[in-house]
């Protein structure tokens, strides 16, 4: 916590040294930790369990909140081990409620999915960034729909789905989402009522590892498809879930217009290679040389040693880890390329060092 300085040398040090904005920000937080100048916060005000590893998070946003579009994503900023952590997730409430939720499946390994599960209780204060992403409907919805969910990904789909209902939406919409069991789909209670409430949606529940009553069985294929929509003509596409499933919704569609939400890591960032000797890598901010492998990406190589730069989506999509690279080659997981040798911005996620580094961290 910031102290009061008492002794300075010249004046100018003294009033340098109250950091008017850092000062404004402490007082606010200790009046009220929502408040902020700068930091959209947002108050967790319910949370509840849609799963046994989901839980929706209904938020309250500070003034510097200013909307979002049904079926886009935010960066979201936890405190963990002393230090802040981001990840990416989409919005599962509508752009026109006054509280604003989000909906987290914890992943194997996940970080903040994990934390955010286990830890985060009603009354508790997150950090948001501004919503993005193109998985939208735009102000002019299509007259057709085909939601195409996997786990998860039904999340952004819900939102556009309320978005639909509360426009009273005039067209037709047909949602397939693919689970492994029954007790896997995420917000059934909310999707049965849009349904129950609105002709415009039919709902099929797919099941992958059960056989039940009532719900279909199996995986995404054109049969599946063409058994719940037979004729395709004119109809838009939406597809959000694992990755094997989006690739094979983009095979089956070559005549519809279709919007994808793919969260999947590069393959070169799954698969490390494997080098010998080491790359050096200089830290021109921190005053610091150290020694990477060169052999995984540059974000988790630094983590590796301890440094730990701001980071978010952890595959190329959000930018949060963009820093200046002054010098050194680097190879773009996401792509394959190399780099020029000199000064240009890079995304540590997708980076991995081919040769000495000098990085503005």
């Amino acid at each position: 916590m910031k102290t009061f300085p008492f002794i300075y040398n010249q004046p100018k040090d003294f009033v340098k040294s109250l950091q008017p904005g850092e000062w404004a920000e402490f007082l606010l937080s200790e009046i009220n930790p929502k408040l902020s100048l700068t930091t959209i916060k947002a108050k967790v005000v319910k949370i509840t369990e849609e799963t046994a590893d989901t839980k929706t998070f209904v938020l309250n946003p500070n003034w510097l909140w200013k909307g979002f579009s049904a079926g886009q994503h935010l960066p979201v900023t936890v405190e963990i081990a002393g230090r802040n952590v981001t990840r990416f997730y989409s919005l599962s409430s509508s752009p026109n409620e006054k509280l604003i939720s989000i909906t987290v499946k914890r992943q194997k390994g996940g970080l903040v999915s994990n934390f955010l599960n286990e830890k985060v209780k009603v009354g508790d204060i997150l950090q948001l960034g501004k919503p993005s992403g193109e998985f939208t409907v735009g102000e002019s919805a299509p007259k057709s729909l085909l939601f195409l969910a996997g786990g998860s990904g039904i999340t952004p789909i819900h939102s556009i789905l309320k978005k639909l209902e509360s426009s009273q939406y005039k067209g037709k919409a047909t949602l397939l989402y693919f689970v492994r069991t029954s007790a896997d789909i995420i917000l059934k209670s909310s999707l049965e009522k849009i349904q129950e409430k609105n002709q415009f949606l039919k709902i099929q529940y797919i099941l992958s590892d059960e056989k039940k009553e009532g719900y279909d069985s199996g995986f995404l294929t054109d049969e599946i498809v063409h058994k719940y929509v037979p004729n395709l003509e004119g109809v838009s596409v939406y597809v959000c879930g694992p990755g094997p499933m989006q690739q094979k919704a983009l095979t089956l569609f070559p005549n519809n217009p279709i919007k994808s939400e793919l969260f999947l890591l590069p393959t070169q960032i799954q698969n490390p290679v494997k080098k010998e000797g080491t790359v050096e890598v200089t830290l021109s901010l921190s005053h610091k040389t150290i020694q990477l492998k060169g052999e995984k990406s540059l974000l988790d190589e630094l983590e590796e040693q301890g440094i730990f730069p701001q980071s978010g989506c952890r595959m190329g999509i959000c930018h949060t880890c963009v820093c200046k690279k002054t010098s050194g080659l680097v190879t773009d997981l996401s792509n394959g390329e190399k780099s020029e040798l000199g000064e240009e911005n890079i995304q540590l996620c997708v980076s991995r060092a081919e040769n000495a580094l000098e990085l503005e961290l």
